[in-house]
């Protein structure tokens, strides 16, 4: 993939990494060395971040949310407000002062899909696009609805109910699945495919001052 973009391993000397799946880090690591011939740097515990984690649990946190913290409030100042659509719909707010409060987790789009597909029988599969109508008029536009619809729904509701408890700030949305609700939403939101990989850049350059 390096050069397929038109780069040497040689000219990397440096790699950060985000990882959701601690058992792989060992691998990852003994790779890393071996081939490209740096020491790759985590995002865990004790990394400088510029942001304090206030949880009960700080060490439960996930790297990817932590990452996107950090773009976020980089890009946008704080408070602020991160939305993430993948596998889980994350919402992550972050205070004036640049903590961390906590947020919540949903199931994602394709996740609820697989669920109610597994577990309901005689239901027809459906592809993750917005219906013509929210009113489906068959199995296959009904479930597409839920999942359009009745995710952007529950994005709109909870970042209401969030900003109605710590105030307003700006809500960037995030992650693979954010393109297919953008038209739905209600509530303004400030769209950064690339969230993700910012943060990280962040983190790196302020580990390797």
């Amino acid at each position: 993939m390096i050069k397929y973009m038109g780069h040497e391993v040689t000219e990397i000397d440096g790699i950060i990494i985000a990882s959701v799946v601690p058992q792989l880090d060992g691998v990852f690591t003994k790779t890393i060395r071996k081939y490209i011939k740096v020491e790759p740097l985590f995002v865990s515990a004790g990394i400088k971040t510029g942001i304090n984690v206030k949880l009960d649990s700080p060490k439960q946190l996930g790297a990817d949310i932590l990452v996107g913290a950090v773009a976020a409030v980089n890009k946008y100042q704080a408070p602020v407000m991160v939305v993430d659509m993948g596998t889980a719909i994350t919402f992550t707010y972050v205070n004036e002062n640049k903590e961390l409060l906590g947020g919540i987790i949903a199931p994602g789009i394709r996740t609820s899909y697989n669920s109610l597909i597994k577990k309901t029988a005689r239901l027809e599969e459906a592809n993750v696009e917005k219906p013509k109508s929210i009113v489906g008029r068959d199995t296959v536009s009904s479930i597409q609805s839920g999942m359009i619809f009745g995710t952007s729904s529950l994005i709109d509701g909870l970042i209401k109910k969030i900003k109605k408890e710590k105030g307003e700030c700006p809500v960037i949305i995030t992650g693979g699945e954010a393109r297919f609700v953008l038209e739905s939403l209600e509530e303004k939101v400030y769209y950064e495919e690339n969230l993700m990989l910012e943060g990280l850049k962040y983190i790196y350059h302020r580990n390797k001052k």
